[in-house]
């Protein structure tokens, strides 16, 4: 990772903080976008204020790399919101705020941002195990992680001549405190989960070794 250029999208979260501190330490120049700015790492080289809510925002920051000539070497996407509930209880305004914030923001940002990406450079999505295996209770949920691995699954196709590395990393529960933060309904009873520090290194290291997947028995 030493002077590699990697952009991390929700670099504010629980995931996303610990991927700028361990880019870092690798050498990495971090550009860290998140909606709050203000809970980024002080390890970032460049904080990017990003709302995956607004299209405006998604171009705006898109606009503005691509205006700066910044070619990246990797994007990582680190952004999510959960809810839980059946799909009867489950409101259609929240469901697709789901799909928004966990696949079509991120989506977008990445698609318009792939000519500013360098040969052989990566982009990594953290779909989880909701995205191999199905849960009740979870149907919005588990519909816009599906929707983003089926996403870059053809876009790991689409980039085979750029030698893009695509990785959909999909961890079991994390303790990222995520489940408590669900925009409805309320989180079953979870094992005590794998730490953040645990997946992120676990995931840079099967970018280093040019993995294109990480199923949840990987980690």
């Amino acid at each position: 990772m030493k002077s590699k250029k990697i952009l991390v999208i929700g670099a504010s979260g629980a995931l996303g903080s610990v991927f700028v501190k361990e880019l870092a330490a690798r050498g990495a120049s971090v550009l860290a976008a998140a909606r709050n700015t203000d809970k980024i790492p002080a390890e970032a080289d460049l904080r990017l204020k990003l709302d995956l809510e607004d299209s405006a925002s998604i171009d705006l920051l898109a606009n503005y790399l691509i205006s700066q000539n910044i070619m990246l070497d990797g994007i990582i996407q680190a952004a999510g919101v959960v809810g839980f509930g059946k799909a009867e209880e489950t409101p259609a305004n929240l469901a697709a705020r789901l799909m928004q914030i966990n696949h079509q923001g991120p989506a977008e940002l990445i698609s318009k941002l792939l000519h500013a990406l360098n040969d052989e450079a990566f982009i990594v999505g953290i779909n989880g195990i909701v995205s191999e295996k199905i849960f009740p209770g979870m149907s919005a949920y588990t519909a816009s992680k599906f929707a983003n691995a089926a996403f870059l699954s053809s876009l790991a196709m689409e980039l085979r001549r750029k030698k893009v590395l695509v990785l959909d990393a999909k961890p079991g529960h994390t303790e990222t405190g995520l489940a408590s933060r669900a925009i409805f309904g309320q989180a079953p009873a979870f094992p005590q989960g794998m730490t953040a520090e645990h997946v992120v290194k676990t995931i840079l290291e099967a970018v280093r070794d040019g993995k294109a997947s990480l199923s949840s028995s990987d980690f």
